[in-house]
């Protein structure tokens, strides 16, 4: 199982399939595992990255607050460990909060970046589906329970509706092998809800597509418009249909949108 030591922090790490490298960065909680249905596809004409960031999966998880900077820092090390740089990078939820630290401040180790359903700052209503979310798991609550409350803010009425389907999702909760402990959780989050882009999007000059989903009511819209219009070379392009987990809802679609951009790669 591989995994380097980078910035004092043990982080696990696969690497797979052939072709141009493409860093894919998971959101908050999740390990790269949020990337299984996506990779296979991927690997076929990638160099696919995945990684877990500190606090989640296989990696180390040092005492918090983790600041997405330094996240981003963790990140960047990796790619000059495994020296796969310049590479292609998604960044999903806050793993598009990390690359937007990295376009900012590691350039050099990125040719192009997607941002998935990302955002530049937490709104009050951000603020609150956080609150609600580290409460639940303060008490123990169990985790498919935790799943199910947050997917209304993931998934649209066409998965919600269909229960069988909903519950199906929600138990893949139960069967992580590798579950993110609320010490983890709580380091990312207390890290993600002060991170702000805004300031520094006008210096990123690496080419960027800002993806996001017209359904998407955790991030809506607005806020990768936001981020396109701040980035010199942003590309914003929104998908009729999807919410947050659009990746997981309609990876067709997604999957098209990003390697349409990337080039070079898969299908």
């Amino acid at each position: 199982m591989p995994s380097t030591t980078v910035n004092g922090v043990s982080l696990y790490y696969e690497v797979e399939g052939d072709g141009p490298p493409l860093l894919l960065i998971a959101g908050l909680g999740s390990s790269s595992l949020a990337w299984a249905a996506a990779v296979p596809r991927l690997r076929e004409g990638y160099t696919v990255i995945t990684v877990d960031n500190r606090g989640t999966g296989r990696s180390e998880v040092p005492p918090g607050p983790y600041a997405v900077d330094d996240l981003a820092d963790d990140t960047a090390a990796l790619v000059d460990h495994l020296g796969l740089g310049p590479v292609a990078a998604v960044g999903w939820s806050l793993g598009g909060s990390v690359l937007q630290s990295m376009v900012i401040r590691h350039a050099r180790v990125l040719s192009k970046a997607v941002l998935l359903n990302a955002f530049p700052s937490y709104t009050a209503i951000q603020d609150g589906w956080l609150d609600a979310g580290l409460a639940l798991r303060r008490a123990g609550v169990d985790p498919v329970a935790i799943g199910m409350h947050s997917m209304p803010w993931a998934f649209t009425p066409r998965l919600l509706s269909d229960h069988t389907v909903a519950a199906a999702q929600a138990e893949l909760a139960r069967k992580d092998p590798y579950p993110t402990t609320l010490a983890g959780f709580e380091a990312q989050a207390a890290g993600l809800r002060r991170y702000d882009s805004r300031p520094d999007l006008p210096s990123a000059h690496t080419p960027t597509l800002v993806l996001a989903g017209a359904e998407d009511v955790l991030t809506p819209v607005s806020q990768s418009v936001e981020i396109a219009k701040l980035m010199p070379n942003a590309t914003l392009q929104v998908l009729p249909r999807g919410g947050h987990g659009m990746l997981l809802e309609y990876l067709d679609d997604t999957l098209a949108a990003i390697t349409a951009y990337l080039g070079n790669g898969a299908p």
